[in-house]
Order: structure tokens, then sequence, then C-alpha cells
């Protein structure tokens, strides 16, 4: 079935959680996928955990990481021994805990720098290892997201990672691969409107396919579960195993519906997509030279990042020395997206 949908001779390929923290977990599905089907897999992340692991703003630099060997400036191998050092503080990134349980190595990827050298390092690795194509897995489908969603805030991540995927495609010529697990899971973007968005690309043909997990890929993320922190890939398990309804999010601030489809990952061609996909389009239009860049970028577009909201928690938490509550967490998301869009609003009186 894999090899159906990336298309040739499939040997090897690359499995990357791309939005940080718990889209990993969700990854193990495809990744699991091809080692059934007899390909070689490699796991690896994008390295940007979320505030409640990582209290410093921003994705984790190479040269933060311990126990790693480094690969270039934003590319490492990592295994179930690494970990980061950030202000002082130890970091262990979700794709050792589910390194831990594959006992395997992975590759851990910083987008801490410019769109364009991270795909060139990527594209080294992935022509230095053989390997045949990219899958981006991204859990919940902010990566489709075109920026003016009410209840998104959290696209910076997945879509730099785009970017980057989009651009080694150009450099080297292997297929690159957007995959969407557990649409709506995350409480962003609502389950309906991500479908919407999924055939919009399919009817420019984008669709490759779909897959949803077998007994014994929920057994491997049953045991990774017990290890990681993800909220939203946990609820693509619950929903696997038959969960029906709602659920509440991020500590009850947010409501997640759930069925049996909520389980399945639909993969999309990202040199197909790529035009449609409105914020990695415009990352590298605008050449961005690292996240900061990208959210000053994309708040000029009246849109928040994850990055903008990071921030505000850690000024907060140096303030109270304490992190806020799911519901205080909340309320700083609105009040940045009411400040982001005045701020929107006056520059275009301007």
């Amino acid at each position: 079935m894999l090899r159906e949908i990336v298309g040739g001779d499939v040997r090897r390929i690359l499995v990357i959680g791309i939005g940080g923290g718990g889209d990993v977990v969700g990854s193990v599905i495809t990744y699991n996928l091809a080692i059934n089907e007899g390909i070689e897999a490699t796991l690896g992340a994008v390295l940007w955990e979320r505030y409640v692991v990582d209290i410093v703003p921003g994705p984790i630099r190479v040269d933060e990481l311990r126990n790693a060997e480094y690969v270039g400036s934003y590319i490492a191998i990592v295994d179930e021994d690494t970990y980061a050092i950030r202000e002082g503080r130890r970091v262990v990134p979700q794709i050792v805990n589910v390194l831990n349980v594959i006992r395997d190595d992975g590759v851990g990827i910083s987008i801490a720098g410019p769109v364009i050298d991270i795909a060139r390092e990527l594209s080294e690795y992935v022509g230095k290892y053989g390997i045949d194509a990219i899958i981006g897995i991204d859990v919940g489908g902010d990566a489709i997201a075109t920026g003016n969603e009410e209840g998104l805030y959290s696209p910076l991540a997945d879509s730099y990672a785009i970017a980057v995927l989009a651009e080694v495609g150009e450099l080297i010529g292997v297929p690159t691969i957007l995959g969407v697990a557990g649409p709506g899971v995350d409480g962003e973007l609502d389950r309906d409107y991500v479908m919407m968005r999924l055939s919009q690309l399919a009817s420019r043909g984008a669709f490759l396919g779909a897959y949803g997990p077998t007994r014994s890929d929920l057994s491997l993320l049953e045991e990774i579960l017990s290890r990681a922190v993800t909220e939203a890939s946990a609820l693509v398990y619950r929903a696997a195993r038959g969960f029906y309804g709602n659920t509440n999010i991020r500590g009850g601030a947010r409501t997640v519906r759930l069925d049996l489809s909520s389980s399945i990952t639909y993969y999309i061609d990202l040199k197909v997509a790529i035009n449609d996909l409105p914020i990695a389009r415009m990352l590298i239009d605008h050449n961005v030279k690292d996240p900061w860049d990208a959210m000053r970028l994309l708040n000029s577009r009246g849109i928040v990042t994850e990055l903008n909201f990071e921030e505000e928690i850690y000024r907060y938490y140096k303030a109270t020395s304490r992190i806020p509550s799911p519901e205080e967490a909340y309320l700083i998301i609105r009040e940045l997206k009411n400040r982001i869009r005045s701020i929107k609003q006056t520059a275009g009186q301007l």
C-alpha cells in the first residue's frame, strides 16, 4: 500500500513528525506501515516541544542536544538516551520517548535556521542514506490551514517543516508527502473544515491515499503513549479503539469530536499541493531566516503563531514562577489574536 502511495520502487523512507512535540507519536502509524511492508524506515521529528515540556520558546537547536550525533547545523541522529539542555533545564523530546519503545535510532530536525539551509542539509542526509521518499506527518491538520481560521494558533512549526520538505523535493527530486493524521484532533481546526481542505487538495490531484491503524499499530501506540507526552496523538489512538462523541483537550479549554474516522491518516503530494498551502508558500517566497522571522511575517498578515504564544507563556512564567492554567492559556491566545488582528488593521489603514 505504501509503495502505491509513494509511487515507484521504495526501499527506504523517512517519516517525520513535522509539528514538533507529539506529532512523532502519530507518525508511528505510518512508520509501522512501512516496516510491516518490508520497507526500511527511519523515524524523524521536528525538535520543538510544547510549553508543558519545554518552557523556553522556540525550537530546540542541535547544539543544545546531548548524546546525539551532529550531522550538521540542523540535523542530528538521536537515540533513546538523547536529551537537550535549555537554559539549564533538561528537556526530553518526544521522539526520544518513542525511540525507547521502537528500539531504533531516529533523526532530530531543528528548524532554528533558514528554510533553504535546513532543506540543503536534509537533502544531503537523504542522499547519503539512500532515502527514496519523505513523509511528513501533521496530527490534527493545521498544516493545511490558510491562516485566517478562528481556532488556529499553532501553524508555524508545521508550515515551516512543509516549506523545508517542499524545498528538498525541488533540490533532489525525491517524493515529499504530507500526511494529515486525525483531522481536527488537536482542538484547533474543526474536523469538517480539515476534511473540506483535504477535499480541495484532492480536487487538484494531490490526494494519494489514506490509511487507518491496524491492531499491531495500536499495540505499538499503546506502549508509546505510556511514555510520551501528547494529547492529540492520544486521541487518534482513542478513536481507533472505538471512542465516539465529544471529548475535552487542553485541560478542558477545547472540545474535540471523535469517531473511527479520526484515526485515519490522509496522504497528500506536496509537489502538487504546495501552492495551495499559503502559509508554507509564504515562508518559501519570503526566504525566512528562522521561526522568529517567520512569526513576524505571519503576524503582519494577522496570523497568530505558537511562537507568539510561547513567548507570552514564558513571560508569564518568569513573572509568576508557574505555568498558566489551561483557562489562562486560552485567554492569552484570545488576547494575542485580538492584538495581532488590531495591528494588521492599523497597518492596512496607513
